[in-house]
């Protein structure tokens, strides 16, 4: 935990306010608000809501996603483990002053920490909390996650470390989701038999998916303090919650399964399973090698028209060395989308700081690397070194970094620093510089990914590619907003593209619980 005493001071009327609340009642209100704004559920009369709330408009006071999440874990640490309380989150003065005093903290910690040198940086600090939750939980989601977990090198590793296979913990996660979609509780002990028996799925496998992603209310809370910053950190701070999302508590006096906000559960048995493996020794090649792999299947799912030509990695030689192409070569007649498959997340720490810091640059370094190394291989095949894929000086060219989550690399500020650090490294491999004018690079997600393959098969590569990267504003776009507001129509047509795959595999419906 770090302090800063103005900031505790800020924080001491947040903090006594929790005090007079229950863990058990404020979570069954919070369950109810993240299941309204994330699943458009009925909030029920119990609780009351003042009518503005619901309408779509939005000046509207309104809490989000994110608040939700942190006034959770601000419960946790600060209110009562009783289940009786005078004062309720139910009543609508108390909720909106709550949140209002979440609100009045945020506004001191920004007085005494922003800048305008650090503005642009707290511009990525929310992009990075609030975006991730603008995405409701899907099964493109999902099904990404599992087909990249399924990879015989991972699901060896995923058995290893938590006792279950990739598809035994997928289905008993599904159960709880589809459960705690209806409720925030399940009450213990388990039965002994569950429906889940006949696939396979045994109370023992569910206590060992419980040992991972669930933790007693006491112990959450300590790990919550431990990790509590009062300082310009306070809404960035890594969230036990986020590795716990199920609490073993007493709930309306049961001892109970608690899931107050259910989004979590879904992120820690997708992009959060990713935190409990990827410290194996074997799990980098696995994970990129089934992340390029998976790429190749949207390539081939997405090309319905069979327009759009394909070439995986390949090695080549310049003379006696050995090399590799890039992982996939997307292209039509006239141009072509040069890929390189990076699987590695960014870090929390480069995601919450708010200074410059040599980690910061230490994170964007790697960024470069994977930028270099496009634009190095791009320069063997202007050589004519690629086998596969002749030289051909009227093709046009566009380097594509395609990374597992979106690194939020927009702004003027971390772009600069990410340029200069480029052309350094272009100065220092004696690569031409032009080259990032004639061929500007790209990043994008996979998610993203998935639909630009999409929308490719309807304009072609070279128009899709051009409005954005020859422009200066859009090219500084994320590209779901370019998506969206370049290509409306188009995007309306976007699809799940394994959604046959996924119901072969969750045949069994996903809202079969263990009660």
């Amino acid at each position: 935990m770090v302090q800063n005493q103005h900031i505790f001071q800020a924080y001491k009327p947040l903090k006594n306010h929790l005090k007079k609340l229950c863990v058990d009642d404020s979570f069954f209100v919070i369950w109810n608000y993240a299941q309204y704004l994330q699943f458009n559920k009925k909030i029920p009369k119990i609780i009351e809501v003042n009518p503005t709330f619901y309408l779509d408009n939005s000046i509207n006071w309104i809490v989000k996603e994110w608040e939700l999440e942190l006034l959770t874990r601000e419960i946790i640490i600060n209110s009562k483990n009783s289940s009786s309380c005078s004062i309720s989150l139910k009543k609508w003065s108390y909720f909106s002053s709550t949140v209002n005093k979440l609100r009045n903290l945020r506004d001191e910690i920004a007085k005494e920490y922003s800048t305008k040198e650090n503005v642009t940086t707290e511009l990525y600090r929310i992009a990075h909390r609030q975006f991730p939750w603008q995405s409701r939980p899907n099964i493109e989601f999902l099904f990404r996650y599992y087909k990249i977990y399924i990879n015989p090198g991972i699901n060896d590793i995923v058995k290893k470390v938590i006792g279950l296979n990739v598809r035994d913990l997928y289905i008993i996660g599904l159960a709880f989701f589809g459960t705690y979609s209806e409720k925030p509780e399940i009450s213990l002990p388990l039965p002994p038999k569950l429906d889940l028996e006949k696939v396979g799925i045994d109370l023992d496998k569910v206590n060992r998916f419980l040992y991972f992603f669930s933790e007693k209310l006491s112990t959450l809370k300590e790990k919550m303090i431990e990790e509590h910053d009062i300082n310009d950190k306070f809404e960035y701070s890594y969230n036990p919650l986020r590795a716990y999302p199920i609490i073993r508590m007493p709930y309306i006096k049961e001892d109970s399964l608690v899931c107050p906000i259910l989004t979590l559960l879904f992120w820690r048995i997708t992009s959060g399973l990713y935190y409990e493996i990827c410290k194996e020794g074997d799990f980098g090649v696995n994970f990129g090698n089934s992340f390029q792999n998976y790429v190749g299947e949207v390539i081939e799912k997405a090309n319905s028209n069979k327009k759009i030509k394909s070439i995986k990695e390949e090695e080549y030689y310049v003379g006696r060395n050995r090399k590799d192409t890039v992982d996939w070569i997307v292209y039509d007649r006239d141009s072509a989308l040069f890929i390189e498959c990076k699987a590695r997340r960014m870090i929390l720490p480069v995601k919450i700081e708010l200074k410059d810091s040599p980690l910061i640059e230490e994170e964007l370094d790697k960024m470069v690397k994977f930028i270099l190394q496009i634009y190095k291989t791009i320069d063997d095949y202007r050589n004519n070194k690629y086998h596969s894929f002749e030289y051909n000086e009227k093709r046009q060219i566009y380097p594509l970094i395609l990374t597992m989550d979106n690194w939020f690399l927009f702004g003027y500020k971390r772009l600069d620093i990410l340029n200069k650090m480029i052309i350094k490294g272009f100065n220092n491999m004696n690569l031409p510089v032009d080259y990032l004018i004639k061929m500007p690079y790209s990043i994008c997600s996979v998610e993203e990914f998935e639909d630009i393959m999409q929308l490719i098969q309807i304009t072609n590569i070279k128009k899709f590619m051009n409005k954005k990267i020859f422009n200066k504003e859009k090219n500084e776009w994320l590209f779901h907003t370019f998506l969206s507001k370049e290509f409306p129509e188009e995007s309306k047509e976007l699809k799940f593209l394994f959604k046959d795959d996924f119901d072969k595999v969750f045949s069994v419906p996903i809202k079969e619980t263990a009660e």
